[in-house]
């Protein structure tokens, strides 16, 4: 569950929503209400919080200006993680807190569905992270050096494999591509920084830990899919 903070000084309309969320399959909780700007914040700043709806009258530069003087500690916790309730949500300009700003006569309905959404985006996000971490302590344990662009690159084919249903057929064509396209670089660059971190793997790597852990016969260095292949499977094994 994540939680919820309202900063409104309107009770209806915050009664209003409260009853539409009870009523209605959410991840939300909530966690706290207050009348003032101030109080939030004082609230954000024991980073408790995961969501923030902010009905005012304010100036909105005000708003944004008193947000980005949250403490640096949990400055990048609550990116994109507020929705704005304004009487002029028109011509805003973007903001590293805001996901959107609405008119105050929004309808409950669009309003949850929002606030819905970013839960959604930031239970796949913490998911993908605890995700990654496990995928880093296997690539660690049989010796690719994290800070490798190449062990980074196999570090997310993994998770994006992991949540696609373990299909590792076609590497070339089915995921290379998508880390090529995210990092906008060629298919090649991508293969060939992905075998620089498994031939230093290879030469760190103690020789018993790599035939154990690959179940080898001889100590030969495993190709990419193998090491992509087994980490998928011993990350599942453990879930």
């Amino acid at each position: 569950m994540l939680n919820l903070l309202i900063i409104d000084d309107d009770i209806k309309h915050t009664d209003d929503l409260l009853n539409y969320i009870s009523q209605n399959d959410t991840q939300l909780r909530l966690h706290y209400i207050v009348n003032t700007l101030s109080k939030g914040i004082d609230i954000l700043n024991k980073g408790t919080i995961d969501l923030v709806l902010i009905k005012t009258k304010d100036i909105i530069d005000e708003i944004l200006f008193k947000l980005h003087c949250i403490s640096n500690c949990f400055f990048e916790k609550y990116k994109k993680s507020m929705i704005i309730l304004s009487d002029n949500s028109n011509n805003l300009r973007p903001d590293f807190f805001v996901y959107c700003y609405f008119n105050y006569t929004e309808d409950i309905s669009t309003i949850f569905l929002k606030l819905n959404e970013i839960a959604i985006q930031k239970n796949c996000k913490a998911s993908n992270s605890v995700l990654i971490s496990k995928i880093n302590t296997e690539l660690e344990y049989i010796g690719y050096n994290l800070s490798y662009v190449g062990t980074k690159y196999l570090s997310e084919i993994i998770s994006i494999i992991y949540y696609n249903n373990n299909i590792t057929d076609n590497l070339n064509k089915n995921i290379y591509p998508i880390i090529a396209k995210k990092y906008n670089k060629t298919l090649n660059n991508i293969k060939c920084n992905i075998s620089i971190a498994t031939e230093c793997m290879f030469y760190e790597c103690d020789e018993t830990r790599l035939k154990q852990y690959f179940n080898l016969y001889t100590t030969i260095k495993p190709k990419p899919k193998l090491v992509i292949s087994t980490i998928l499977n011993k990350i599942l094994m453990y879930n």
